[in-house]
């Protein structure tokens, strides 16, 4: 009886573990590619990143549909690679060897049926810099999530008969 408790509890573990942090971005909707998609090259153009980056691990996933949009909220590690920043979308670049390490949060609101972008956030720091951010990214994610947006048909129309 003891043996099965146990058993339970560590599946439990193992899947609440497996669910917060995914390692690859193969399981995105159309939404969180778009969102990874504005990640990326933003990062890439920042001109002290000399080498390309790439996605190593997801930390945060969520999307969540409201009646102003879709609200998608990101936390993604990136890794450097041996290619060079010009060339961040090839898929053949390795992680470099104790290269550095980033931290991207995005938070964006979309249009219904677009990628519209009604608002945004994007932060990426350097690793060790994140836990002096944390409180200012989610406050700032806050009020991308509430933006409005009127892009459901029929939205516009009952609100100016208000």
């Amino acid at each position: 009886m003891k043996t099965a408790a146990i058993t339970w509890g560590i599946i439990s573990v193992l899947l609440i573990v497996n669910s917060e942090g995914q390692s690859t971005t193969d399981n995105f909707s159309e939404n969180q590619n778009k969102a990874t998609k504005l990640i990326m090259e933003h990062f890439h153009t920042k001109d002290h990143i000399r080498n390309g980056f790439k996605v190593s691990n997801v930390i945060k996933a969520i999307e969540i549909d409201y009646i102003s949009g879709v609200f998608v909220n990101l936390e993604l590690e990136l890794k450097q690679t041996t290619c060079q920043k010009s060339h961040w979308t090839k898929t053949d670049c390795g992680l470099t060897r104790n290269g550095r390490t980033f931290n991207c949060f995005a938070c964006f609101k979309f249009s219904y049926h677009s990628h519209k972008i009604l608002s945004q956030l994007m932060d990426c720091v350097a690793a060790h810099q994140v836990d002096a951010r944390v409180k200012r990214r989610n406050q700032s994610c806050t009020e991308v999530e509430l933006k409005e947006g009127y892009d459901k048909p029929g939205s516009y129309g009952f609100l100016k008969s208000n």
